[in-house]
């Protein structure tokens, strides 16, 4: 009697994997067939952008386009495949793989900015805060400052008389 329990349990079990395994594969490929939809807009989309920078500049044609193809290539091999988890796996590797990461450039403030906050810095005997320092290059240079704390730290770098006595102030040390 023993012996039957246990078997009985092992075929339960096996046909749980089983289940398992057949509503893993339905939801895999209800998340493929969104993926080609969002994947084919993109193309759509890549397509149309190309034809309008194709009539402003000839044969430039965006980095971030042919990423998108690559994606919606692997992801055609992707569906082909057997849809073992096994070979999901490995398939979802090699389209993260053909997914190029764009690193991003910090915006760069203008040597003009630089200048009118030490021009204002140098005015004040007092400390100064970030806030009105920065409407005030924003007013004189015309430009904006996206993050001050690191235009700031920047410029504590290049000029040394350049302070922060407290927390959101700054002011110019004569030495």
């Amino acid at each position: 009697m023993g012996g039957e329990k246990t078997i009985d349990k092992k075929e339960a079990l096996r046909l749980r994997l089983v289940q398992l395994d057949q509503n893993e594969i339905s939801i895999l490929r209800e998340f493929q067939l969104e993926r080609e939809m969002i994947y084919s807009s993109l193309r759509k989309l890549s397509r149309q952008e190309r034809s309008n920078e194709t009539l402003c500049k000839k044969n430039k044609i965006p980095s971030h386009i042919e990423t998108f193809e690559q994606v919606a290539n692997d992801l055609k091999t992707f569906n082909n495949n057997n849809m073992s988890s096994k070979s999901t796996q490995q398939s979802i590797h090699k389209i993260s793989r053909g997914i190029k990461k764009k690193r991003r450039k910090g915006r760069g403030e203008s040597e003009a900015s630089r200048e009118a906050a030490l021009k204002i810095l140098k005015q004040y005997d007092k400390p100064i805060s970030s806030i009105d320092l920065k409407k005030y290059i924003e007013k004189e240079t015309g430009g904006s400052i996206s993050n001050m704390t690191a235009f700031m730290n920047h410029l504590m770098k290049i000029h040394t008389e350049v302070r922060k006595p407290c927390r959101g102030q700054y002011i110019w040390m004569k030495t």
